[in-house]
């Protein structure tokens, strides 16, 4: 297996494989055996991104493998090439493997299908599909804290528009955790993420060992999708009031980016209890884990 689409298609041994290749990365970093020397990866890139894209380069790099970073708005994208020509270049420019992000869901099994055998293929986020290696991550740093299937996990936020979630509900899953809950809108919410708690009530949140925060995203609205903002912070921010009266006092977790003052603030993100900034390096681990099995 040489192309990671889903979380969806790993089986619990998989996961395992990748979670251990990350801690042996840990333990090693920076001084990293280079199973990429004298192969290229391609930075695929369609939407901004800072910890996705940046970790994706720095493991490359530190693995010794050549980096191409490709941008559409500096490629012949702009005057009218497609998206299948494109990969056909890349191709042709002998290149192992090719790092993904673009704004269309479920577009990464195209792109799988499309490539040689041989050439490794990640899904860095395809609309609000699938964002395996953040899923991944995510539990991966759970399960540093704690065994995911003793843990208790609440996510909160724009669960509908959010890419993470399905790839993070089916990792957890496969690795055993049956306590999850999902807070917030029931817009925001669908109807498949259960069980589900659209009010927020005294103690709710009592005995959870992580709180999963998401932003509000609205670049992926449609038309008639709309919300009362300063109804969902008046409601949903993760504040310090909202801690103390739902009585949460474990790990805070993100997957960024964060919106300070919206979904959370800024005394909660940059307190004791978050591990934001923890999940970020666990990225650089987990995504040179990835790419050191995947190009085997």
């Amino acid at each position: 297996m040489n192309k990671l689409t889903t979380v969806e298609k790993l089986d619990k041994k998989q996961i395992e494989d990748f979670f251990s290749e990350a801690l042996n990365i840990e333990k090693t970093w920076p001084n990293l055996k280079k199973v990429g020397e004298n192969k290229t990866i391609c930075l695929f890139f369609w939407e901004p991104s800072t910890r996705t894209k940046l970790s994706f380069e720095h493991a490359a790099k530190a693995l010794g493998f050549n980096v191409l970073d490709f941008s559409p708005s500096l490629s012949s994208v702009q005057k009218g090439e497609s998206l299948e020509d494109t990969l056909n270049t890349l191709i042709s420019l002998k290149i192992d493997g090719l790092v993904m992000r673009h704004p269309e869901n479920k577009i990464s099994e195209q792109i799988a299908k499309l490539l040689p055998k041989e050439v490794l293929f990640i899904n860095a986020g395809d609309g609000n599909h699938a964002h395996p290696t953040q899923g991944l991550l995510d539990a991966f740093t759970i399960s540093k804290l704690k065994n995911i299937s003793d843990s208790k996990v609440a996510i909160i936020g724009d669960v509908k528009h959010s890419r993470v979630i399905p790839s993070l509900f089916s990792g957890l899953k496969k690795m055993d955790c049956t306590q999850i809950e999902f807070f917030g809108p029931k817009e925001l919410i669908p109807s498949n993420f259960t069980p589900q708690k659209n009010d927020i009530t005294e103690n709710c949140l009592e005995g959870f060992d992580f709180l999963y925060v998401l932003r509000i995203q609205n670049e992926r609205f449609l038309e008639d999708e709309n919300l009362d903002l300063q109804n969902y912070i008046k409601n949903y921010q993760v504040n310090d009031k909202f801690l103390e009266f739902t009585k949460f006092d474990g790990k805070i977790m993100h997957p960024g980016p964060v919106n300070l003052d919206y979904e959370i603030t800024k005394s909660v993100s940059n307190s004791n209890n978050s591990i934001i900034l923890d999940q970020v390096e666990n990225g650089l681990y987990l995504r040179a884990g990835i790419l050191s099995l995947l190009i085997d």
